[in-house]
């Protein structure tokens, strides 16, 4: 009986969920994240585009071949596209309102399997996407012994514990043999929110551990301060990865408590988004900085630019404030003022951060401090 009067209902006028306030649900224009999600995903996909193509066109140039890195990358760079793509299309169908301000009718079977195909994406996505950098540590730092199998080891982990979104949409989401999309399988699937909060923990502790990896070699490494800071800069982007992650658990635990779960489950899509093609983009910035290094300062544009007025201008003001700081120390001269001009130009090579990765040869010795010397360790090209 009870199914009976279901089935007489119109579903497009039952909203998901009652409005907090008591007003009656807006079917006709409500408040909706669609725009936010359209344009930011076309945003990212520009920059992660062009630093993406750069980052491949930069390793050509200089390995002459496209590495397993590489490769993941555009996966991750794909993957997230046709993640950004079919969020869009649930929420084009609005999805990206607020519960009280959908109508049951909106989940259709369409919707449903859209959103279950969603779930199998993002993990394969989130996985290439850490398993860039981590591969990237592998090809630079590979002749490390502990960071690579520390990183061997991350990638098949992190994997293992994304294919829990796969667990979740196979055994929550698919219907049952004899089941129909939506009823009981609509109910199961969302009920496995807490399985997206684990992998939310963890993804939280993936990318610290992508952060904290490579500093241990930076540190130990004998080079200057400046170079140090220059190598951790580079590294160091990975925080935006952090900062992302721990707002992206946060988003997965309103929606486990039931909170307005189809608004912040669009505005989880979105920093998810967001979160990818930044890690895509992280691990596009060792490339970027030999782009600029080994590239594009050897172009006949900088060239130009060196030459101009205005580059004069700024190295002149520049000079003017160094010798006015030497000025004010004591009166014993530096070091760097006996040296030639030639010496000066090593000196300025040796803040290279790409020289760091590409040219400059490691030796790890048995205390596990790593020196700038010997042969026995030699760097890759980033």
């Amino acid at each position: 009986m009870a199914s009976q009067d279901i089935s007489q209902m119109d579903l497009s006028q039952i909203p998901l969920a009652p409005n907090p306030s008591g007003a009656p649900p807006n079917f006709i224009d409500p408040p909706t994240l669609i725009d936010s999600a359209f344009g930011t995903g076309v945003a990212l996909i520009v920059v992660a585009g062009v630093l993406l193509a750069l980052r491949l066109g930069t390793n050509v140039k200089l390995a002459k071949r496209v590495c397993l890195d590489d490769i993941l990358c555009i996966c991750a760079f794909a993957g997230t596209i046709a993640y950004w793509y079919l969020n869009l299309l649930n929420s084009e169908q609005g999805l990206a309102r607020h519960m009280w301000d959908i109508p049951l009718s909106t989940f259709t079977i369409a919707v449903m399997q859209r959103q279950t195909a969603i779930m199998f994406l993002a993990a394969f996505t989130q996985w290439a996407a850490k398993s860039a950098i981590l591969a990237l540590y592998i090809r630079i730092f590979g002749s490390i012994t502990w960071l690579r199998r520390t990183a061997w080891t991350a990638i098949v982990v992190i994997g293992l514990f994304f294919s829990l979104n796969i667990v979740a949409a196979g055994a929550y989401c698919v219907p049952r043999k004899g089941e129909a999309w939506g009823g009981a399988s609509f109910a199961r699937c969302s009920s496995s929110a807490w399985i997206h909060v684990v992998v939310g923990v963890f993804a939280v502790l993936a990318d610290i551990l992508l952060l904290t990896l490579p500093f241990p070699v930076v540190m130990n490494l004998r080079i200057s301060v400046v170079k140090k800071i220059t190598l951790g800069f580079v590294f160091g982007t990975g925080i935006i990865l952090v900062v992302l992650s721990v707002v992206s658990l946060w988003l997965r635990v309103i929606i486990f408590q039931g909170k307005d779960q189809t608004w912040n489950a669009t505005l989880l899509e979105i920093v998810t988004v967001i979160e990818m093609f930044g890690t895509v983009a992280v691990s596009c910035a060792p490339a970027m900085s030999a782009c600029w290094l080994k590239i594009f300062t050897q172009t006949r544009l900088w060239s130009d630019l060196r030459s101009s007025s205005l580059f004069s201008y700024f190295k002149t003001q520049s000079r003017s404030s160094r010798q006015s700081s030497q000025e004010k120390s004591d009166s014993d001269p530096p070091h760097w003022a006996a040296v030639s001009r030639s010496s000066k130009s090593e000196k300025e090579s040796a803040h290279d951060s790409t020289r760091i990765l590409r040219e400059v040869r490691y030796e790890i010795r048995e205390t596990g401090a790593i020196g700038q010397s010997g042969p026995t360790v030699s760097a890759q090209a980033v």
